[in-house]
Formats: C-alpha cells, sequence, structure tokens
C-alpha cells in the first residue's frame, strides 16, 4: 500500500513542498510548490507549516473545535480481547461538526461467536465466514484514522479488541489519541442514573440509536460527543489535551475546607442550609443522611466549580429533620420557592414544556411532541410534560400498543396489495381498513385515556406480557427496550395522575414497614396530607379521607397547577417511581374510594411477592 500524504509527511516530516510533490504526488513542477501543496491540504487541521516545511500537528494540541475525530465502535466474538476476536468494525469521521466519511466492514474473526454476543448483535458465524480477515481490515481501518482522535463509548474495551488484532497482524499500536465519551459524561453531565450509550442518547435526545451493530453505535456515538464538546468549552476546556486529562466530574477537586461545619449534623434525613457570613441562605438541599451528605461538599464535594463557589462562601450550615425522605422532599422545594437561594438555580423556573399533539383536522391523527400547546382550532393536547427523552419513548411505546397510522399516502408498501410494512404487522389503522371514525374511537380514545391515567390498562397489560414472552425466549436486548417503553409510559401516567387531576387526588403504595400502606392526599397539585395506616384500619382511613377532603375544599382556590404546587406532586410521583412498587391513584370523594384504591394496591403487591418467589 502505497503511503497517503500524512503518513509521508509523518515519517519524513518536517518536510519542503516540493519533496513532497516529487516524491509523493510525482509531479513535476517549476517553481514554487506550496500553493500546490496547500490547494491539496485544504486547510487539513492534521497539518501545519513550520517556516516553510509540512509537518503533521499534534492532534492532543489542536482546539476542540478544529481537530478531526473518529469515532469508532466494534462488535466482537466475546468479552475477552486476549482470546476473542472483532467481528465488525464502524467509524466515522467528524470534523468541525460534521461527519465526513464512515468505514464499515464485518470481520472473520477465525473463531467462533458466543451464543449471547450472536443473540445480542444478530451477527452470526455463517455471516463473518466469507468477511476479510483482521489482516486486511487493520491497515484500511489505520488509514481511515489517520492524525485523528479516537473517540468511542467505554473506548478502552474497543482500543484492547483492536491492538489485539493488530499484534496478532504484527502490526504496531495505533499511534492516536483517545477520548472516552462515557468518562467525558460522567465528569460533565453529574448526577445521572446511568451513563450507558443508550441512556446519554436518549439523555440528549440524540436521532439515532444504539442497536449494538458497530456502525450504528458508532454514529450515535458521534452525535453524544458533538453534545459533550459544547459542554467542553462551555466548561473552559479549549483544547484535546485538556479533555483528555479530565478527571472525574469537572477540571479538579476541590481542596477539602470547612470540615468543622458539618460537625454535630445528624446521620438523619432532613433538609440542609448553607448560609454565608450575612445570615443569606446560599444554598437549599435534602439528604436520607444529613451528615454524609453535607461532608461531601467539604472534603472535595464533586468537582464542580459551583460547589467550590459555593463552599468559599458558606459560613455555617443549619439543617432541619424531617424523619422521612419524602417529607425532606417536600420540604426542599417547598423551601426553594420560599428563600430563592441563589446557588439552586436547578430548583427554580423549572417549568414543564413538552407536549403531546394531536391534529384532529386530520383523518388519521398521530401523536408528536411539541414545546408549546398554542391553542389551534382541532387539536388536542397532552401534557405538560417535563422531560423530552421519556415523552419520546412514550410515543414510540404508543405506536407498540395502538395501530396508529404509519404511512402517508400508501406510504413505503409492500407486496400485499398496498399494505404497508406496518400494516403487514397489523400496527397500522388505515391499511387494517379502520376508518377515520373507528379511528377515533378505538385508537384515538383510548390512547389519550392510557396516558391521562383514565384507562387503557389492557393495553399496558399487554405490553407487558410481550415484554415477559421475550424475556423468556432469551431475547434480552428487545425486552429490555420494551421494559423502557413501558417505565415511559407508567411514569407519565403516574406523574399526569397526581400533578394535573381535578379535585383532592388520594394516592396508595405499600409502605416500607410490612404490612402497611402510605396514602397521600394531593389538592392543585400540593401535598396537603401524608400517613401510614395497615390495611384493615378502616377507622383511620376514614378520618384521613374526610380530614383531607374538607382541607381541600377549603383550599381549592390556593393552589394553581403548573406553578409551586405542581412541584410536590411531581415530586411524590417520583419518589413513588424510584421505589418501583404497586402505585393506585384515585379521585378522593369519600372513604369508600381510598378503601378500593387500598384493597387494589394490597392486591397487587400480594402478587407481586408471590411472582418474586415463584
Amino acid at each position: 500500500m502505497s503511503p497517503s500524504l500524512y503518513g509521508f509527511v509523518r515519517e519524513n516530516g518536517p518536510v519542503s513542498p516540493e519533496l513532497v510533490a516529487s516524491e509523493l504526488l510525482a509531479l513535476n513542477l517549476n517553481g514554487d510548490a506550496r500553493p500546490h501543496v496547500e490547494k491539496i491540504l485544504g486547510g487539513d487541521p492534521r497539518f501545519l507549516w513550520e517556516d516553510d516545511a509540512l509537518n503533521v500537528a499534534d492532534p492532543l494540541s489542536l482546539a476542540l473545535e478544529e481537530a478531526p475525530y473518529v469515532v469508532f465502535d466494534v462488535e466482537t466474538t466475546g468479552s475477552s480481547a486476549k482470546e476473542g476476536g472483532i467481528t465488525e468494525i464502524g467509524a466515522v469521521k467528524v470534523a468541525r461538526g460534521l461527519i465526513l466519511a464512515q468505514f464499515s466492514t464485518l470481520i472473520n474473526p477465525e473463531r467462533p461467536i458466543e451464543p449471547f454476543v450472536m443473540r445480542l448483535t444478530g451477527i452470526t458465524n455463517s455471516m463473518v465466514a466469507d468477511a476479510p480477515l483482521a489482516a486486511e481490515v487493520m491497515p484500511r481501518f489505520e488509514e481511515f484514522v489517520e492524525g485523528s482522535v479516537l473517540v468511542g463509548h467505554n473506548v478502552h474495551f474497543d482500543c484492547a479488541f483492536v491492538e489485539a488484532a493488530r499484534s496478532r497482524c504484527g502490526l504496531k499500536p495505533l499511534p492516536n489519541p483517545v477520548l472516552d465519551t462515557l468518562k467525558l459524561a460522567r465528569a460533565l453531565v453529574p448526577g445521572l442514573k446511568r451513563y450507558r450509550l443508550s441512556s446519554l442518547v436518549t439523555h440528549f435526545g440524540v436521532r439515532q440509536l444504539p442497536n449494538h451493530r458497530a456502525l450504528a453505535d458508532a454514529s450515535a456515538t458521534a452525535e453524544v460527543l458533538l453534545k459533550l464538546l459544547k459542554l467542553l468549552r462551555s466548561a473552559g476546556v479549549r483544547s484535546v489535551g485538556e479533555a483528555a486529562t479530565l478527571r472525574g466530574a469537572g477540571r479538579g477537586k476541590i481542596k477539602p475546607q470547612k470540615q468543622h461545619l458539618a460537625e454535630g449534623v445528624p446521620n438523619t434525613p432532613g433538609v440542609y442550609y448553607f448560609v454565608d457570613k450575612h445570615g443569606t441562605v446560599l444554598y437549599v438541599g435534602k439528604a436520607k443522611d444529613l451528615k454524609a451528605r453535607v461532608r461531601t461538599y467539604f472534603n472535595g464535594g464533586d468537582g464542580r466549580r459551583k460547589v467550590g463557589r459555593l463552599v468559599e462562601e458558606v459560613a455555617e450550615i443549619k439543617y432541619m429533620e424531617t424523619g422521612s425522605e419524602l417529607r425532606a422532599l417536600i420540604l426542599e422545594a417547598r423551601e426553594i420557592r420560599r428563600l430563592l437561594p441563589r446557588y439552586n438555580s436547578a430548583g427554580r423556573g423549572e417549568q414543564a414544556s413538552w407536549f403531546i399533539k394531536l391534529d384532529l383536522n386530520e383523518p388519521y391523527p398521530v401523536p408528536a411532541r411539541v414545546p408549546t400547546n398554542d391553542p389551534e382550532d382541532g387539536v388536542t393536547y397532552l401534557g405538560p410534560y417535563r422531560s423530552a427523552g421519556v415523552l419520546d419513548t412514550c410515543i414510540e411505546a404508543l405506536g407498540r400498543v395502538f395501530p396508529l397510522r404509519r404511512c402517508e399516502n400508501g406510504g413505503d408498501r409492500g407486496a400485499n396489495d398496498g399494505v404497508c410494512f406496518y400494516g403487514q404487522m397489523g400496527r397500522c389503522a388505515p391499511c387494517l381498513g379502520m376508518s377515520a371514525a373507528e379511528y377515533r374511537s378505538l385508537v384515538l380514545d383510548e390512547m389519550v385515556a392510557l396516558m391521562r391515567g383514565e384507562g387503557g390498562e389492557t393495553h399496558l397489560a399487554a405490553l407487558i406480557e410481550e415484554r415477559a414472552r421475550l424475556a423468556k425466549e432469551l431475547e434480552f436486548e428487545a425486552a429490555a427496550r420494551l421494559r423502557d417503553l413501558i417505565a415511559g409510559i407508567e411514569r407519565i401516567r403516574l406523574t399526569r395522575a397526581v400533578v394535573s387531576a381535578e379535585g383532592v387526588q388520594a394516592v396508595v403504595a405499600p409502605s416500607t414497614e410490612p404490612g402497611v400502606v402510605e396514602v397521600f392526599a394531593l389538592s392543585g397539585g400540593r401535598l396537603i396530607a401524608h400517613q401510614g395506616f395497615e390495611a384493615a384500619d378502616v377507622s383511620g382511613l376514614s378520618q384521613f379521607a374526610g380530614e383531607a377532603v374538607s382541607k381541600g375544599e377549603a383550599n381549592s382556590g390556593g393552589f394553581r397547577i403548573g406553578r409551586e404546587g405542581s412541584d410536590e406532586a411531581r415530586v411524590v410521583a417520583a419518589y413513588l417511581r424510584r421505589r418501583q412498587v404497586p402505585v393506585e391513584a384515585v379521585r378522593l370523594r369519600g372513604v369508600e374510594d381510598l378503601l378500593e384504591a387500598v384493597g387494589r394496591v394490597v392486591e397487587a403487591e400480594t402478587e407481586s411477592n408471590v411472582a418474586s418467589l415463584a
């Protein structure tokens, strides 16, 4: 293989443009060769001029926005680079925010693929039997990545397989610097529950979904990288070298200081207040263990620069014990609204901003995520919702539960008499012969009821059964995806029920204490009562219901959905979702409503316990 321009300059540089023209390009030029070489380079950031000689640039020295990146992913025979091999490699070349080229090929690993991996990726031994060997692919991949920064998600796994394959072929390790989107995300986006590629794709709203195929996963990672580069620049990171040395959450740990302020703080649930020397509350937070949480600020914190400034200003720690995590969550929300602390920017002004739009002017409306609910004739909105990612997940799930229209004026027709691809699977109403009127009553009305928590349980149950079937047949990836879709619908249904319901809303869930249920009463989105009862305590539940209804009626004009009240309802919903227990939400008019809800929760919990023992 003849050397590339980059390879030639790297091996011989710095070189004169005349040498490049004569030795590499075989051009006989009379006069200055530099204009000809500059034209070929076209501003390629991998090269630089040193006086009148051409050399390759150190990728680590390049500005983030100028550096060329190759985002790659490999699929393998198993988890061991030493014993396994690569079955597929995919890569995309990114420069100045644009995807410039792709590299993708199957590879014959010369060893069998583990059965679990075949189910996960869909790549079989027969698919790679006639694919090129690593000895052929590795030199081509090396030329594709020349002078670029290698990027991957948990990239050291992929690098280990690439280097093992190169070693078996007698090739040296690649000299490229490496960035890991997993490490960057942990540093730049603190607080996420998971940092898997699929989680980041959802968090950033990336369109390309990973599917355990190399090129698709590399493309999704490339879009995540572009989001992270913006965050790096906002954090003051300017070069590739600075990004490569980023550690932890932020650009450096806060030096331990002011630990004495945590002395005397109890190890109990509650709310803590950071106060400056003038007595002004700077920050309000909540914790299940006050002392443990407060200590983290003074032993190095989480590396965020905002936390460093907070620690510099704090002079005193105050606290209020609440007795439970939920009461701490509610008190925190109320105190942030009351005090408006300067460092609680995340707790102020977070208004729901996403809606599901149904344009009933169309014969077969389909749900669409939109950022506003501007009144339009014939248009219905569901919402508001806070998370765009969760809403997108739910809309995808709705397409599995209901036969939504999938094609436009014939759409992507298949071979079955004009029926589209989804129609052939029974998932496109017009292709199934459903009239517009039937679509409204059988699809739209049921879908709206499901999303509002006012019905549709049979559709959700069917989705849950499908998830169980996939898991039983060892289709774990599909089952996990369906699990996330179901969770998305359940999250929105629960939040909608406790935030936007009229009158007094009772929410019932099992307590952490055996044999006890927790009852939450909300009015106008605000928590007005919360207590635990034994399921058979009819007298106590009756008294609670009567007092909650009276309190809700007395304060019916005091709370407004979407303002201060909604925050408390969302806190309750989030608290219950995290516990992953059966939940019932009902309009509370009298004790009968509450007793029925308690009975359903006890029955659901019993069934869950029996299933877990089976």
